[in-house]
């Protein structure tokens, strides 16, 4: 009987053990979480996709969640994305989302809501500042908000990332950007570059990474742009983007990476 006793206090023992390591383990390794703004269609899509197929919690934010069909697919078959409807221009959507999500970490933060204005409206001589403001406030003002808006979320992560998609047609020095046209859609990446550069300086010191990704020539008729030789696909675009952002940290901080994790002159 003694030793029936003793061989039974011991199971039990191990037992406990093994259920608490269980617990802790349960506790200690969380999936990260990632809000992704504009992934309703294109690369943000593909951006959802990878990451809910890499396990990570997913927010993912556009206009009318009720017509993103696609990104409704993704969610059904990951119960760790979340549809979230908000619009970059909104600050009542805005803040009302933050509020949601207040205490919530937010390992990556990215942003990739971004219209280019149609070209027609942007030729000299017959410029439409209406379409130029309505450019700045999804392209430029939309990212600093939602940057504003969640920065607590993000500072108490692990990763600690703010990733701003971006283009080299906003490039100063870029053969593309020095060719005419797009007025507004270049003038504007161009100023999300520094917008960028400016948070990169301001939260160093809190130890968030604050980046910008050019996510490639990619093949998604974003402002009718039309199938050419050497696109790539939203598919290996968004793929290639998630790999730079793994590897962005702090000492690369406020430069802009191209889609295979070259540094870009803007």
């Amino acid at each position: 009987m003694k030793n029936q006793s003793s061989v039974f206090v011991t199971m039990t023992t191990v037992i406990s053990l093994v259920l608490g390591a269980l617990a802790l383990s349960s506790m200690t390794v969380a999936a990260e979480t990632v809000l992704i703004t504009g992934s309703n269609r294109g690369i943000g899509l593909e951006l959802a996709r990878v990451y809910a197929e890499r396990g990570w919690n997913v927010i993912a934010t556009c206009r009318t969640p009720s017509q993103a069909t696609d990104l409704q697919a993704i969610a059904a078959k990951h119960d760790n994305v979340t549809i979230e409807q908000l619009d970059v221009t909104d600050d009542e959507e805005i803040a009302a989302l933050a509020k949601k999500y207040e205490g919530k970490p937010i390992d990556v933060l990215l942003n990739n809501a971004a219209i280019p204005g149609d070209r027609d409206k942007q030729k000299f001589g017959s410029l439409d500042y209406d379409l130029y403001e309505k450019v700045i406030k999804v392209n430029v003002h939309g990212p600093l908000k939602i940057a504003e808006a969640f920065i607590a979320n993000v500072e108490a992560s692990d990763q600690k990332k703010i990733i701003n998609i971006s283009s080299t047609q906003g490039s100063l020095s870029s053969t593309v950007g020095n060719r005419g046209n797009s007025y507004f859609y270049k003038s504007s990446k161009s100023a999300l570059h520094m917008v960028t550069r400016i948070m990169s300086i301001e939260m160093k010191d809190r130890g968030i990474t604050v980046g910008l990704v050019s996510p490639g020539w990619v093949d998604t008729n974003f402002g009718g742009m039309p199938s050419m030789p050497g696109m790539i696909t939203p598919q290996e675009s968004a793929q290639s983007v998630v790999a730079v952002i793994d590897d962005y940290n702090l000492d690369k901080s406020g430069l802009l990476l191209s889609h295979k994790g070259e540094v870009e002159a803007w």
